[in-house]
Order: C-alpha cells, then sequence, then structure tokens
C-alpha cells in the first residue's frame, strides 16, 4: 500500500475538497475518499497525476511516512514567519523542489549564489534605507529605475524563486544551505504584486536575521521587528526614498488620491498599500494619516485586495530555460524535465516546441 494518507495532507494544504481533485484527475470524489480511507489504492499512472494535481514529486506519495520526513533533510535551513505552517510533509515537498533546481543548477554548471549577511537585531529604519540602495545597486537595477519582474532580477543574481501553492495566510518561505545558495518560496496562489513584494521580504530575512535559520527566534507579545524590517526593506526596494518623494512631493500632508497610487502600482509593480506605507517612512504622510487611506482601501476592497491586479510575467521562468537548454543537451529525458516542472509530459515537449521556434524566429 502506497502512502495514501498522504494525499490528504497534501490537498489539505493546497485548500482543495475531494471533489476538486477528483476533477483535476478525473475520478470521482468517492474515489479521492477511498483512496484517503486506505480503502482502495490507486494505480501508478493514477499516482502520476494525483502528484501534478498537487505540484509535488511522486516520491512523496510512494514512501512511508518516515521516509517522507527524512526527504526533508536535504541540508536546507528553513526560515518561516508563521513555523508552524512550515509542516514536515510541506517542508519536504518544498525541499524536493529546491533540490531539483539545485540538480539542473549543477548540470549546466550554474553558479547559486547567497547575498551578504547584515545581521539586525532591532529594527533600525535609517540602517534599512542605506542596506536598500546597497541592494538595488547589487541588483543592478539603478536608483529609481522601477524593478520590473521581481523574480527575473533575483534569479539573475542565482537565487532560486520557487512558486508552490501555499494556504493563503501564508505567503513565502526561505530556505539556504552554502552549497547550494539561497531559495525563495513563493505562494503562487497570490497576486504578482504581492509575490513579488514577499520575494523581497524574504530576501530582507536572509540578510538581515541569516542566524534564524540554524537556530529560530520564536517572538512573544507586541511588534516583531524582524517583520517591520523585512517589510520595510522590500518595500525600499520597490520604491526608493528618492522616488517616492519625486512621486508623492505635491501631497505633503494631503490626501493622497487612489487613482495617483493606482498609477504608481502599475509602473513600480507595487501594491497601493506599499506605496502609502513608503510615503511613511520617508515622512511625506503622518501614521495617522497612512492607517486612514489604508483603512479606506480595507473597506472598499477587503483586507488583502486592491482594485487591480498586475498581470503575471508571461516569459519563461529561469528553471524553465535551464530545463529546457538539458533536453535540448539530452542531458535529462523528458519524464524528468516534467517531474522537475511539475508538468505533464506532452506539455513539456509541446512548451520546449514553442520555445525553441521563438528562439529561431
Amino acid at each position: 500500500m502506497q502512502n495514501v494518507k498522504s494525499i490528504q495532507i497534501y490537498r489539505e494544504q493546497l485548500g482543495l475538497s475531494q471533489a476538486e481533485l477528483g476533477d483535476r484527475i478525473g475520478v470521482t470524489r468517492q474515489t479521492i475518499a477511498a483512496w484517503e480511507k486506505e480503502e482502495r489504492e490507486p494505480s501508478v499512472a493514477q499516482l502520476m497525476r494525483i502528484a501534478q494535481a498537487l505540484n509535488i514529486g511522486i516520491d512523496l506519495l510512494i514512501t512511508q511516512p518516515q521516509e517522507t520526513s527524512a526527504i526533508a533533510e536535504t541540508g536546507l535551513l528553513f526560515r518561516a514567519d508563521q513555523p508552524s505552517a512550515l509542516t514536515p510533509h510541506l517542508r519536504a515537498a518544498l525541499s524536493q523542489k529546491a533540490s531539483n533546481y539545485g540538480f539542473i543548477e549543477q548540470l549546466l554548471k550554474e553558479i547559486p549564489t547567497l547575498p551578504e549577511t547584515r545581521p539586525l537585531k532591532e529594527y533600525d529604519p535609517d540602517f534599512v534605507e542605506d542596506v536598500a540602495r546597497e541592494i538595488r545597486d547589487w541588483l543592478g537595477v539603478g536608483e529609481i529605475s522601477p524593478l520590473g519582474d521581481v523574480f527575473a532580477i533575483l534569479e539573475a543574481k542565482g537565487l532560486k524563486v520557487i512558486l508552490h501553492p501555499l494556504p493563503s495566510e501564508v505567503s513565502g518561505f526561505s530556505a539556504y544551505n552554502e552549497e547550494s545558495g539561497a531559495t525563495i518560496f513563493v505562494n503562487a496562489n497570490h497576486c504578482s504584486e504581492r509575490k513579488f513584494f514577499t520575494a523581497l521580504h524574504e530576501l530582507a530575512h536572509l540578510i538581515f536575521h541569516r542566524q534564524e535559520y540554524r537556530v529560530p527566534r520564536t517572538h512573544g507579545k507586541g511588534i516583531d521587528h524582524r517583520e517591520l524590517t523585512a517589510n520595510h526593506l522590500a518595500g525600499a526596494v520597490m520604491l526608493p526614498a528618492d522616488v517616492i518623494k519625486r512621486e508623492l512631493s505635491a501631497y505633503r500632508d494631503r490626501w493622497i488620491p487612489e487613482p495617483l497610487l493606482a498609477d504608481i502600482k502599475k509602473r513600480y509593480a507595487v501594491s497601493m498599500r506599499t506605496v502609502l506605507y513608503r510615503a511613511f517612512q520617508v515622512g511625506l504622510i503622518s501614521k495617522k494619516q497612512q492607517g486612514q487611506q489604508i483603512g479606506t482601501l480595507n473597506n472598499k476592497y477587503g483586507k488583502d485586495d486592491e482594485p487591480f491586479h498586475l498581470p503575471d510575467p508571461k516569459h519563461l521562468n529561469r528553471l524553465e530555460r535551464l530545463v529546457y537548454q538539458a533536453l535540448i543537451k539530452e542531458e535529462i529525458t523528458t519524464s524528468r524535465a516534467a517531474e522537475i516542472l511539475g508538468k505533464p509530459f506532452i506539455e513539456v515537449r509541446e512548451s520546449l516546441s514553442k520555445w525553441l521556434e521563438e528562439f529561431e524566429s
């Protein structure tokens, strides 16, 4: 009997009902229920479809529970804002994805990287602003240019960014080791502006709080200064102080119109709420006004929503490009490529053909 109890665990991590998972793989809800109760056993072909639907490798469904825990011990040091959200099964799934990415990097002799560590125990806004300027310079984006695709910019420096469906309340995680560099995991279900912010938020933890990946710190009551630091760096990298001052200098101590917030959002790929936080951080508006304007957005659109969302990047991500390069060189099989990318075999072949046609044209 395969470890079919894991089906329920991974299904619930994605927030899928039994009926929804059944629809994805072409079986009934009753069949899913029978598998999860260990009353019936899926075939190998069905397990492959289940793994693809759950965005995990098939070996996580066919190993014994103790072996699944061992898969998580890949040498990666994880950090999570909500440690309880990083369950053993989720850690195993993320570790597997990072391991696959690292395998392709090694195959193609790509060099992973870690950002320079700048240990910071308490929240220091001026220091964070200085580091944000250094990070933009390190990323090669200049002092005032919009970042655009944050994932592509980070991966161009050798950082691994992996999108994975996570519980809605979890934005992402990060992990590293000295050999494979840094990996940033981002909730694939969130909107683009939130995903970009999350990636930079996790970069901030890798820079400021590297020691916590080995010895996690618990958070007591009150404000978590680590989260303030990470949020501040993410916002400052996306919207440098000089940029936000130039954009909003005419609105010092005045209500910032929503259409202007939306325009800045479109041009800098940053949420309207982040614009308001940055306006407060650089001294253009008061803490009270920031709270009032964010409260207005919350009342109109909900706490986690805004009037429109930025489109996801349409080009291939770095992992896809590396996998296709390995396929062209015949260093991996199409089946292995499909496993690494979490896509059906046919889709990988069609996507590779399309990519080659675009390249040749």
